[in-house]
């Protein structure tokens, strides 16, 4: 029997979602995960508020915060939500983060109904292709955070023409298309601290990872095949 593929939106389209799920924030959470798990830490526990990061952080004082609210990193915090920051820090090896964001982590927590749970990006879009192809589930849900023709839209409709062997929009129109859009011009303003020009080409940068973030007793891991996932 073919997969069945489901397309949701936004914290509700999680909540809806069954099977294997795809929670997918380009700008920038689901990247920037990417990049902590690229760079060394252990596991990466997303987290709906910033109470929560705070009260881990106390019970295990080793781990790193990282996040932001309305865009911008949360005073306290070792790391704003972003994968240019994650890719200059130092420290990162064998630490595990908590991880804040105000989409991508709400998604992940609200996904209760699925099997598993990927957090999705371009960094990391072949080897989450991959996965979903030789698991061959049943149902898969593609859960984008933003609305309809915003850059997590593009990348489900990316996913989906990988899994259904059709030929994906090239890269290189996706990254022109958001240069004009809300979601991708606040990158490219000078002015805009929060958003550096540097995230916007990493969260667009195709397959700079070859692992899968998935999550595992309810922190996202590292896995490079699916014998792993035992």
């Amino acid at each position: 029997m073919a997969m069945v593929i489901h397309k949701y939106f936004g914290i509700d389209g999680a909540a809806e979602s069954t099977g294997v799920t795809v929670v997918i924030d380009i700008f920038r959470a689901a990247t920037t995960a990417a990049y902590l798990l690229g760079r060394g830490v252990d596991k990466v526990l997303p987290v709906a508020t910033k109470e929560e990061a705070f009260l881990y952080k106390k019970q295990n004082p080793d781990c790193l915060l990282v996040g932001e609210e309305h865009g911008i990193k949360i005073e306290g915090f070792n790391l704003g939500n972003s994968p240019y920051e994650v890719s200059s820090a130092s420290g990162l090896k064998g630490k595990i983060a908590v991880h804040r964001s105000s989409a991508g982590t709400q998604g992940v927590v609200n996904a209760t109904g699925a099997s598993e749970i990927i957090f999705g990006s371009f960094a990391t879009c072949s080897a989450v292709a991959g996965y979903i192809e030789a698991r061959n589930p049943m149902t898969v849900s593609i859960v984008a955070m933003d609305g309809a023709g915003s850059e997590d839209d593009l990348y489900a409709d990316y996913l989906i023409a990988k899994l259904t062997k059709k030929e994906p929009k090239p890269i290189e129109e996706i990254v022109e298309f958001m240069r004009h859009h809300p979601g991708g011009w606040r990158f490219l303003d000078p002015n805009n601290r929060e958003f550096p020009e540097q995230d916007f080409y990493l969260c667009l940068s195709l397959d700079a990872f070859h692992f899968v973030p998935l999550l595992r007793g309810g922190y996202l891991e590292k896995v490079v095949r699916v014998a792993d996932d035992g």
